[in-house]
């Protein structure tokens, strides 16, 4: 367990006379503020389900639906949690042991659904402005039963991004799934405070946490210095066409999300081929992300679509990227083998990396009306391999510097003290609108300090961690039959302001791309020309 267990139990006038609490740490207080404005950050999964119709009655009914949500409930108990905002610097988890006892109409709800278009409709509506999610209450499941399809069913677990994040949500579905199929492995014998320990906040979690104050310190002043010099450097930027004004960030963002899928020979060679050039899918991404948003631009610039002064201003503009790293591996190794590492609870840092400028090769001359030239004739496969390799290094060394965790807290502080001071300002009525405001050109952008070029992460191979086929014993206890079967999964995103996110993941031996973006900002023609370009880049350089 963590050396340091904040969690306590205190008095409570709940019918047990006791609740248990703690203060959120670091990254979670990023996530609390962004849940404040306008549920900024919320994640969804859709499972998309087939189910036995021998079983249908007893793996899908309301009492089991609701009994396996509070049975995920008791082995990770912020699922029942709550937040409490005491003041702006005392905000607490706050956990009744009797709520995690039962599963409320508000937690796991069962509607229809006539199509795929309508589940699609319902993960909108969650997710721009019809959430369910509130302090009181950080996660939910809501049920799509399929009217077109009755062997189908939608399981769609919607949580604040406070108490959990990928790792969590893939617990989640395969635990959700094995409860339905099998109700026999329900038990949860851990003492509460145990359980609850494995929910702690990651900057408990250092390994170092038993060195001296004075270590410590020094070890978070040294990190703060070498991130504050790695950053120092990050100015500009610049991302794909959007139409932006110095009030957007007032706004809530419209939450959009677009996929596209390789064929599993297509994986399969994509995979060899990182493989074969000591290459992991995470190092790619970004390359992949940056030559297809290279082509997208200039094709804009050689049909007419965008001004000269402003093709000269992209060439020669750095990019700056960044993602989500899961630090369960970094952190105390008996968290992790205790049950940390799948733990359905927030345990993220960040990556920023700076890329050169966009690859264009034989375009960067050409003017107006000339073809798109090729991709290799944009930037040959070995520059493709070798910018992949130097993303790799960076990405590793950051990740293996001994001051890593304190490298990723240092900037906490200062994120944490913008949107708080965001929220505040919303909640006290916000900042006046301002219409007609002319909309920022990409140089000004750039002037009002870094702009990123997309946020993004690979997900992995969900193959390892979601099987495909949920059973259940017989009555008599012979060999088990198939109650469920997992055929689709997917991610959705609550986008920030202005965001920006590519991700990846590979599912039943098919990889997909994921682009989540602001509908407000981005025009979704541009994204898909930027997805397609993704798709065409990846075959180029890795499938072919």
């Amino acid at each position: 367990m963590p050396p340091r267990n904040q969690w306590k139990r205190v008095p409570s006038a709940n019918p047990d006379g006791f609740t248990f609490e703690r203060p959120l740490g670091h990254i979670e207080q990023v996530f609390y503020w962004d849940m404040v404005l306008h549920r900024t950050a919320d994640i969804l999964r859709d499972a998309e389900v087939e189910v036995d119709s021998s079983l249908r009655g007893r793996a899908l009914s309301p009492s089991t639906l609701k009994w396996a949500w509070a049975t995920l409930k008791q082995r990770y108990p912020l699922l029942g949690a709550s937040v409490e905002e005491r003041s702006q610097d005392d905000i607490v988890f706050a956990v009744d042991p009797a709520r995690l006892l039962v599963a409320s109409p508000v937690e796991v709800a069962i509607e229809n659904a006539h199509s795929i278009q309508e589940v699609d409709e319902s993960v909108g509506r969650m997710l721009n402005g019809c959430s369910p999610l509130s302090n009181d209450l950080l996660a939910c499941v809501r049920i799509l039963e399929r009217t077109d399809d009755p062997t189908r069913v939608h399981i769609l677990i919607h949580s604040s991004h406070v108490i959990s994040d990928e790792t969590a949500l893939n617990t989640l579905v395969r635990e959700y799934l094995q409860l339905l199929s099998d109700p026999n492995l329900s038990s949860v014998d851990a003492p509460m405070m145990d359980l609850l320990a494995l929910s702690s906040a990651t900057n408990d979690l250092h390994p170092d946490s038993n060195g001296s104050p004075a270590r410590k310190r020094w070890r978070r002043a040294a990190g703060r210095i070498i991130m504050e010099q790695r950053r120092r450097g990050q100015v500009g930027g610049h991302t794909l066409p959007r139409k932006i004004t110095s009030d957007t960030t007032q706004a809530p963002a419209y939450s959009r999300a677009t996929s596209a899928a390789f064929s599993p020979e297509d994986t399969k060679q994509l995979m060899q081929s990182c493989r074969t050039n000591g290459l992991t899918f995470g190092s790619v991404l970004p390359i992949l992300g940056q030559i297809a948003m290279a082509r997208v631009l200039c094709k804009q610039y050689l049909q007419g679509s965008m001004s000269e002064d402003e093709w000269k201003f992209r060439k020669t503009e750095p990019m700056i990227n960044i993602g989500p790293l899961n630090l369960r591996p970094f952190v105390d190794p008996q968290w992790f083998n205790d049950g940390g590492a799948t733990n359905a609870s927030l345990a993220i840092g960040f990556y920023f990396c700076q890329l050169p400028f966009i690859p264009l090769g034989s375009a960067a001359n050409l003017s107006p009306g000339s073809p798109l030239p090729s991709c290799f004739d944009m930037f040959s496969k070995a520059r493709f391999i070798h910018r992949c390799r130097m993303m790799k290094r960076n990405i590793m060394g950051f990740m293996q510097h001994p001051l890593f965790l304190e490298m990723n807290e240092s900037w906490l502080p200062n994120r944490i003290h913008r949107l708080r001071n965001m929220a505040l300002t919303m909640r006290a009525g916000g900042t006046p609108s301002r219409p007609g405001l002319e909309a920022l050109s990409p140089q000004d952008q750039a002037k009002g300090g870094f702009v990123f070029n997309h946020g993004g992460a690979t997900l992995g191979n969900l193959d390892a961690v979601l099987p495909w086929e949920y059973r259940a014993l017989t009555d008599n206890g012979e060999l088990p039959t198939r109650a469920l079967q997992l055929i689709r999964t997917r991610s959705f995103l609550h986008c920030r302001p202005m965001e920006l996110y590519l991700g990846a993941s590979t599912f039943r031996q098919q990889m997909k791309f994921h682009v989540f973006w602001d509908g407000n900002v981005y025009e979704e023609d541009t994204v898909q020309g930027w997805l397609q370009e993704l798709v065409e880049c990846a075959k180029v350089y890795l499938a072919k």
